[in-house]
């Protein structure tokens, strides 16, 4: 038997809650500061009552607009990435907007392929965790939108972009260390000259120490075992104090509480330090000094710069730091 039942539109939603269909438009996009307490509620009740369930497609079509922003993340499976998520999903959303994740799972080549699709859909704008160049970016989007980026210093960037203090927050814990007495640096990273972030931290750290050696983990083929040999090896070679610097919270988890455990890291001759993203490294070695990023805020920071875009609000933005704290 067919299904005779009529489906509500958007103008039964109006005469049950005795307003306009402008209002319920407004009502529908988030726009709740433009119409009392409580015909938002009565719109809200005509809504529930009639089981109104908005046509987005045609919406997007007649206003050219999505209420989506794209958010592409270097990798999901850092704190980081999921953190910042986190902070520009909150600020979107209470303002009518969804935020779409997209991983790049540190792949250049990914991220164009990505920037592709969402240059083919009808986003509203990009937040994006760039590993590309600004020119390489737009080339793949293949159409003007609002960008913001987050994390990534980009020189004369053509886009607002929220970052932190890499390279000064690198040297003065660096030099804190110097002050006790550390006299060589074993730098835990991912590949740095694949990101201008860990560029400047290690920029920061040779600026006050000449001992240093890097031990570079691949993002994508991490052989557990054989790093934690080499750094074991490492420290047990060196008759100086050593530092541990991870530049990633991630490889700060994998390794430094083993180390700890097997009594390689004693706090005295060798110690840790590293950027952390969340209260996760700290509470599996509180003893440790380690430096607090704050991704969330950056994220939140990220959306709202955003949001002002495309309101067509304060656009004079180009840049805002949130800097990171040795504690």
């Amino acid at each position: 038997m067919a299904n005779n039942k009529k489906t509500a539109n958007i103008k039964d939603v109006a005469a049950l809650a005795g307003v306009s269909v402008a209002t319920i438009s407004r009502y529908l996009n988030g726009e709740l500061d433009r119409m009392s307490q409580k015909t938002a509620q009565r719109v809200h009740d005509a809504v529930e009552k009639l089981n109104y369930v908005p046509n987005s497609v045609a919406r997007q079509m007649k206003t050219n607009t999505s209420k989506m922003i794209a958010v592409i993340v270097s990798n999901i499976d850092d704190y980081f990435s999921t953190e910042l998520f986190k902070g520009i999903s909150s600020i979107l959303e209470s303002k009518g907007y969804i935020g779409v994740l997209f991983d790049a799972d540190s792949d250049d080549e990914r991220e164009k392929k990505l920037l592709g699709t969402i240059g083919s859909q009808l986003f509203d704008g990009l937040i994006i965790q760039p590993g590309n160049n600004p020119q390489t970016i737009s080339e793949a989007l293949r159409r003007s939108m609002p960008i913001v980026t987050v994390d990534r210093e980009i020189d004369n960037s053509p886009w607002p972009q929220i970052i932190t203090n890499n390279y000064q927050i690198a040297r003065s814990v660096s030099q804190h260390f110097a002050e006790a007495g550390i006299d060589r640096v074993i730098v835990l990273t991912s590949a740095i000259k694949e990101a201008r972030t860990r560029e400047e931290r290690y920029r920061g750290i040779t600026a006050e120490f000449k001992k240093v050696t890097v031990v570079e983990i691949s993002e994508t083929a991490t052989n557990h075992n054989a790093v934690a040999r080499q750094l074991t090896k490492l420290v047990n070679d060196s008759d100086g104090r050593t530092l541990i610097f991870c530049l990633k919270e991630r490889w700060f988890l994998e390794f430094i509480p083993e180390l700890v455990f097997e009594g390689v890291i004693d706090g005295d001759r060798v110690t840790a330090t590293g950027f952390a993203d969340t209260d996760y490294a700290r509470r599996l070695e509180p003893r440790l000094k380690l430096i607090s990023q704050n991704p969330y805020l950056m994220g939140g920071s990220a959306a709202e710069v955003m949001l002002d875009w495309l309101s067509g609000a304060d656009r004079s933005i180009r840049r805002i730091v949130i800097p990171a704290k040795l504690n």
